[in-house]
């Protein structure tokens, strides 16, 4: 670009990257096929791109992209009256406008060049937002500077979100604890993003502000001239929006572009200062166009007006019935015009005891969304309650959700109901095909008909899209089609659409009904929705092709044509390569999928001016090789496109195939160091602390596991939970059982299982909750090998505590062998995680015979290497694994006499009356405490200790036959291990054996 050092290929390469993610979560399904298709040919594009800005400065010579008229509410009409209540019985639809709004797919070429503008001012201006006080779509930023090579280029909303919610309520009680009089004023903003004038953004006052807070090293002119550009393409989308709505617009910021996320937050920037600036102010957050207020009430027991309330902390302009316009010459920003909307603004005045009762209920409210949220599974869902947030939430006159306004209750009723919806999806995705169908075919039959009574297509429009994703995605094809028809009927054409609307109207304006290009837009935007939706999730087998082309008959209504199942096809295709569809790459890729060949040069050329760029795709190479080693397919891909996946592996996926090989070839001294610079690479991070260091080949120390705690914590020691999880006969059966063709067998992936572990998870999130040193055990071939890796992800991203569980038997595809493993998920620092298998080398007497009698007769490997059991050490002890019967195996627990403080024992053992015996001998031979964790069928989980006192050696115990639960224990390792240090310290143990040291 002329004036500005010269932009690489690199430079566009990671612009991409980061443009890419940011557009897959903000188009809400439109636009995507168009983003595939660029990266396809990304190299030419970017070349093409590079030569358009060497011509032109900055946005002058790109198109913004396709705008789209897009429907934001029905209309409010004049109240009807409360006496009459209609249940079944449809209004008039025609009576019935629709607000719209305008929004933007930005071009791939447009979304660059914004990410370019965002590194090299998004900093400086970023910096002008008040923090901690404005919340959302603030820039990701290290040392106030938009890092080019990370994923992300704003911030992960969630814990914005969730800090919005949480904040003030906090700052209420904290308040009324001190027993002062407080008011809350929550409101927002009317159609925000159409009102901002931002023009603003060259005003002399503004950039004076910013050159204060950038100091010299901001380079003014250079903004100027990217800012003006940035303003003239925002001018070229306000013709483009005209022409579609038929009307002129004349004000506003392109929602979906990615500049305009910024230049909306800093539209407010002063609004921020003034009601930071007034007096009484104990708290103000704003999440974009949602503020909340928290003051010292000293005229609570006055009747007061809103509009004198509000002139407060806001300057007023004018009200109206509807809005409360405020002063915009006042606040810096002539030409917007920004509306509070009267009847979502809400004041509470809180005292006393009262009071603080009401903030805890809201609070207690959203807590509880955010608890649901972090469930594996919604347990309701799992009892056949599958749409029970779905339908209670629509049918009941007033939600039970305590809010500070109805716009909050409608919110987090939708973060509710999307909370169900994300938990019939993963069940969906977990358990046999025909269960999956039957239960979310009952579902989403309950579902359809609360939609089908209520008529509010607009406002279900979101959710009736996941419906048919859930559908297609679960293979039913009934309900898919049923859904199909219901969107066809109403928004099929232009003319459907006449019938369910009787006029668009834009910021007041009724649209020329005259005009088509309003409706004719809306249509267009509704039909790629559905198209992109459908893409998202199309079935990748033939099978599922021909039987959901059978159900749709013809395909799917696009504009006035119907897309075959063969162009589906083909988007599904070039999404699924993008990784843009709805699972990420390992999730999508068919189980019987052949390794591809992998072109390792795609890009490379193009990026080889960029030393560090090159130094990540060599790290990233060599995961692809090891990927290509194991014959792996989700991940074989050319480095510089797996570097573009909006969804990479995650630390546990990559840490899964590295770690592999440890138990036969041992950790090698920089394996740690190694796993981490292969995770930067791909995931984009700067993760500086590996996981763990190398002790020796079979000893690792995981400094982060089973930390200590601070000294006045009142725990005593690491805990571990026991895991008293029903697996039936009948699923070792299954698991055992081989097939001719891969998987080689067919396990129960039954509704009962994960209705099982998700208790038991629920209960260890429980418990292990604030507690940083935790492990759950789960019995000996307890989990299904397909529910191990979404297992683990969440294991570690939501509940923060290590995992050792037995897998279903693995199959050897070349000799009828079959391994019983038992895997680690063992969380270190920043999120890190490491993960091997323990493997049992020889079966039990009774699983020996049981196994050789099935119909194909199988058995053990034979075992490879003889290294010593991995032993795992940390601030609280060294622990190791033995699995079953491995404890009567002499050699197996001489290899752990001095090495284990904590042995845990996943088993699968009728036989628990032999646990007395067998516990106390392995637990004197090791001294070290034992933890079982036994198949939930028979029961019987415990953890004994060699405690000195006979009736203090048992820990915890569990008996309870055929019920999922757990069972948990705070270990006293400190004074174990002081003991081992010296016995003479104390004389709460039983003597050291003999040969111990």
């Amino acid at each position: 670009m002329r004036g500005e050092p010269a932009i690489t290929l690199s430079d566009l390469y990671l612009a991409f990257r980061q443009a890419k993610t940011a557009l897959y979560f903000e188009r809400r399904g439109v636009g995507l096929h168009e983003l595939a298709q660029f990266e396809q040919d990304l190299g030419n594009q970017l070349r093409a791109l590079k030569e358009t800005l060497d011509a032109r400065p900055w946005f002058d010579g790109l198109e913004t992209g396709e705008s789209w008229v897009v429907p934001k509410r029905f209309r409010e009409q004049s109240p009807t009256s409360d006496e009459i209540i209609r249940i079944g019985v449809r209004q008039d639809k025609a009576v019935r406008p629709i607000d719209v709004q305008v929004r933007v797919s930005p071009t791939p070429q447009f979304a660059i060049v914004e990410i370019l503008y965002l590194w090299q001012f998004g900093g400086h201006l970023d910096s002008l937002l008040p923090s901690p006080e404005v919340l959302g779509y603030r820039l990701d930023l290290r040392e106030q500077r938009v890092v080019p090579d990370r994923r992300w280029v704003f911030e992960f909303w969630p814990p914005r979100y969730q800090e919005f919610r949480m904040a003030p309520l906090n700052a209420a009680r904290d308040a009324l604890q001190l027993d002062r009089k407080v008011m809350i004023i929550s409101a927002d903003l009317a159609s925000f993003y159409d009102t901002v004038e931002p023009a603003f953004l060259l005003s002399k006052g503004f950039i004076r502000r910013l050159t204060d807070v950038s100091g010299d090293e901001f380079a003014v002119e250079a903004y100027k001239v990217a800012t003006t550009s940035l303003l003239n393409a925002y001018e070229r989308f306000r013709a483009q929006a005209s022409r579609r709505v038929g009307i002129p617009v004349t004000t506003g910021v392109p929602i979906g572009a990615l500049t305009s996320r910024l230049v909306a937050n800093l539209a407010l920037e002063s609004l921020d200062r003034h009601i930071a600036g007034r007096s009484g102010v104990l708290c103000y957050r704003r999440y974009v166009d949602d503020l909340v207020i928290v003051a010292q009430d000293r005229k609570a027991d006055k009747a007061e007006s809103l509009l004198n309330v509000l002139s407060t902390y806001l300057p007023i302009k004018s009200t109206s019935d509807d809005t409360v316009r405020l002063d915009c010459d006042e606040l810096s920003r002539p030409g917007s015009d920004f509306r509070l909307q009267s009847k979502k603004v809400r004041v509470h005045h809180l005292a006393g005891t009262p009071g603080t009762d009401f903030v805890d209920a809201v609070a207690s409210d959203f807590a509880s969304l955010v608890s649901e949220r972090r469930a594996f599974v919604d347990i309701a869902t799992l009892h056949g309650e599958g749409a029970g947030h779905l339908v209670r939430a629509r049918q009941q006159a007033g939600s039970p959700l305590r809010v500070l306004r109805q716009a909050d209750r409608a919110k987090l009723e939708r973060y509710a109901l999307s909370t169900s919806l994300h938990s019939l999806e993963r069940i969906s995705s977990l358990v046999d095909g025909q269960q999956a169908k039957t239960m979310v075919r009952n579902s989403l039959d309950q579902v359809a008909r609360v939609l089908d009574a209520e008529d509010n297509w607009l406002e279900d429009l979101d959710l009736s899209l996941r419906l048919f994703k859930l559908a297609v995605v679960a293979s039913d094809w009934k309900t898919a089609a049923e859904i199909n028809q219901r969107m066809d009927a109403v928004w099929g054409s232009v003319e459907s659409l006449w019938e369910a609307a009787s006029a668009l109207y834009f910021l007041g304006q009724e649209l020329p009904r005259g005009k088509k290009f309003g409706w004719t837009s809306l249509r267009d935007y509704l039909h790629e929705r559905r198209v992109e939706a459908m893409a998202a999730v199309l079935p990748r087998t033939s099978k599922g092709l021909k039987d959901l082309e059978a159900r749709l008959k013809g395909g799917l209504k696009y504009r006035t044509r119907y897309m075959s199942m063969g162009v589906l096809k083909r988007r599904a295709a070039i999404l699924a390569a993008s990784d843009l569809r709805s699972r990420d790459r390992e999730e999508d890729s068919p189980k019987d999928a052949r390794p591809p060949e992998v072109d390792r040069t795609w890009l490379i050329e193009e990026l080889s001016e960029s030393g560090e760029l090159v130094k990540r795709l060599t790290e990233i190479e060599r995961f692809v090789a090891r990927c290509e080693d194991l014959k792996d397919p989700p991940w074989m891909l050319a480095p510089a496109r797996l570097f573009l996946c909006i969804r990479p592996p995650s630390y546990f996926d990559i840490a899964r195939r590295w770690l592999i090989r440890v138990e036969s070839e041992g950790f090698q001294s920089d394996i740690f160091q190694d796993l981490l610079d292969v995770v930067n690479a791909i995931r984009g991070t700067r993760y500086a602390d590996p996981v763990g260091t190398v002790i020796d080949p079979s000893n690792v120390w995981i400094n982060s596991f089973w930390q200590r705690f601070a000294d006045d914590s009142p725990m005593t020691g690491p805990r571990v939970m026991l895991g008293n999880l029903v697996v039936k006969n009948s699923a070792w059966e299954a698991a055992a059982k081989r097939t001719p063709k891969p998987p080689y067998n067919k396990p129960h992936m039954t509704l009962e299982r994960l209705r099982g572990l998700a208790t038991v998870l629920e209960k260890a999130n429980r418990v292990a909750q604030n507690h940083p040193a935790a492990v759950l055990v789960l019995p000996e071939l307890s989990i299904p090998r397909d529910w191990f890796r979404a297992l683990s992800n969440y294991v570690v991203l939501t509940g923060r505590y290590g995992l050792v569980a037995g897998l279903e038997y693995r199959h050897d595809p070349a000799n009828a062998h079959v391994s019983n493993e038992v895997h680690a998920v063992i969380p270190g620092p920043s999120r890190s995680v490491a993960s091997w298998s323990w493997t049992k080398r020889r079966p039990a007497r009774e699983e020996a015979t049981q196994l050789a009698a099935m119909p194909v007769g199988v058995t053990f490997a034979p075992p490879k290497g003889n290294l010593p059991r991995i032993v795992v050490s940390s601030p609280w002890g060294s622990l190791s694994v033995l699995i079953c019967s491995e404890m009567i195996e002499a050699r197996r627990v001489a290899d752990l006499v001095g090495r284990a403080d904590v042995v845990l024992c996943p088993a699968w053992n009728p036989d628990t009356s032999s646990y007395d015996h067998l516990i106390q001998s392995v637990g004197f031979q090791l001294h070290a405490i034992i933890a079982i964790a036994n198949n939930g069928y028979y029961s019987d989980c415990r953890a004994w200790a060699p405690r000195a006192v006979r009736w203090e050696r048992d820990l915890c115990r569990l008996v309870e036959r055929g019920a999922d639960d757990l069972v948990h224990v705070d270990l006293p390792l400190e004074s174990l291990r002081a003991f081992h240090a010296d016995p003479t310290v104390n004389e709460d143990w039983r003597p050291l054996p003999p040969d111990w040291r």
